[in-house]
């Protein structure tokens, strides 16, 4: 006899079942309030583009990351991995757009990563593009955004780490890395925090690198010896918008190659390990490339799964706030009439389906954690009354029906 396969969801993926549902469209809905807050419109992209789009700018590591297939048209395809470039699609054809676009997302993507913690290949992610406007308020007001979002959703103390890819790009020409070298020079250093100086020097040799380089280039970035007047103000400027807890730090590079300027990661105290939950920056040559002519552009994404495995679900979870509890088979059809009502209210309440006796229907309320049950029998139909009792303290009342709203 053929042993049963237990299923299990592929590696990378995670079911949600409802508790973690109800937290995830909680914060989603705090998101999207405070996106619209700021003026940006949602958008929606296919879940699927045209290979050749989705690696035009994202470099060979990102490259080899992205779920490609081959469809029946022979047409090869590839699971969107950043909603940045599908948007980019969109202005690029559809010229007409008033500047600046303020775009966002709440969406899922994938890519083939090793799974880790706060690392999946299917995850959730929220994310602005601002498309049409330069210079240190533009990037700072995305900072501000990404603040008010987060504040929004925890009380857990972050904070954001800027850096300018052009900045790093003239530290590297001083420090003597050829320009042959810098796309995978950059992505080495862009996983600092992750593997450590002395991993990311292995990494840089291998790039070819010399050790003399690259004790150059981390003793420029660690000296900040570079003109970071860019960085102050956008720092400035957001300060000026609220956001407190900003620090420049030229190790930040950012590895998808499409960013032109500034750049920034955040990171949760105490939670750095896990690496950063919102990460973007300046990308004001990717709009050309799909044909719409340079744009100014910046944006972040954030990333919803990494930041809910840091701050927790929600342990208070109440599908149903009543259950409609029937002392006895006479009484089921005034449950269900009741039930009904309650809904009408914008009350959510549910009654037994499965012709249970009372103290089962008991052991399920308290089994789903329900915290409120009607008791319905033959006196309260007589008396056209309801009991109503408060399941966390065992405290019961008789009322009428229309007046439970008043009650709870």
């Amino acid at each position: 006899m053929t042993e049963k396969k237990e299923w299990q969801p592929p590696r990378g993926t995670r079911d949600y079942l409802p508790k973690e549902m109800a937290t995830r469209n909680k914060v989603f809905a705090k998101m999207r309030r405070v996106f619209e807050l700021y003026g940006y419109g949602e958008v929606s992209t296919p879940a699927f583009e045209d290979f050749d789009l989705l690696a035009a700018k994202s470099g060979p590591e990102i490259e080899e990351e992205i779920y490609a297939f081959e469809d029946k048209g022979k047409r090869k395809l590839g699971l969107r991995f950043d909603p940045t470039v599908p948007i980019c699609r969109i202005v690029a054809s559809n010229p007409s757009l008033t500047k600046p676009i303020r775009f966002y997302y709440i969406t899922n993507m994938w890519r083939y990563d090793r799974p880790q913690a706060g690392r999946y290949r299917e995850f959730w992610q929220a994310g602005l593009e601002l498309i049409g406007a330069k210079g240190a308020n533009a990037d700072a007001e995305i900072l501000g955004v990404a603040n008010d979002l987060l504040t929004s959703v925890t009380d857990k103390e972050f904070y954001f780490r800027i850096s300018s890819r052009k900045i790093i790009e003239e530290i590297a020409e001083r420090a003597g890395i050829p320009k042959s070298k810098r796309e995978g020079a950059f992505r080495a250093i862009d996983k600092l925090d992750k593997v450590g100086e002395d991993d990311v020097r292995g990494e840089l040799e291998r790039c070819g690198v010399t050790a003399k380089v690259s004790d150059k280039f981390f003793d420029l970035i660690k000296k900040q010896d570079a003109d970071i007047g860019e960085l102050k103000e956008i720092k400035e400027a957001a300060e000026k918008m609220g956001v407190k807890n900003i620090e420049i730090d030229l190790s930040i590079v950012r590895g998808i190659d499409y960013y032109t300027g500034f750049v920034f990661e955040t990171l949760v105290r105490g939670s750095e390990k896990l690496g950063s939950v919102c990460s973007g920056g300046r990308y004001d040559s990717l709009i050309g490339l799909y044909g719409g002519g340079d744009l100014p552009a910046t944006g972040f994404g954030l990333g919803i799964d990494r930041l809910l495995d840091i701050i927790g679900y929600d342990e208070d979870y109440y599908p149903t706030r009543i259950f409609v509890a029937a002392v006895n088979d006479e009484v089921r059809d005034v449950a269900v009439k009741i039930t009904r009502i309650l809904r009408e209210e914008g009350i959510s309440a549910e009654t037994d389906l499965m012709q249970r006796n009372l103290r089962k229907q008991f052991e399920y309320i308290n089994a789903r954690g329900i915290p409120f049950a009607v008791i319905i029998g033959p006196r309260e139909v007589e008396e056209n009354k309801i009991v109503l009792r408060d399941m966390a303290t065992g405290k019961e009342d008789k009322i009428c029906l229309k007046d439970i709203k008043e009650w709870l």
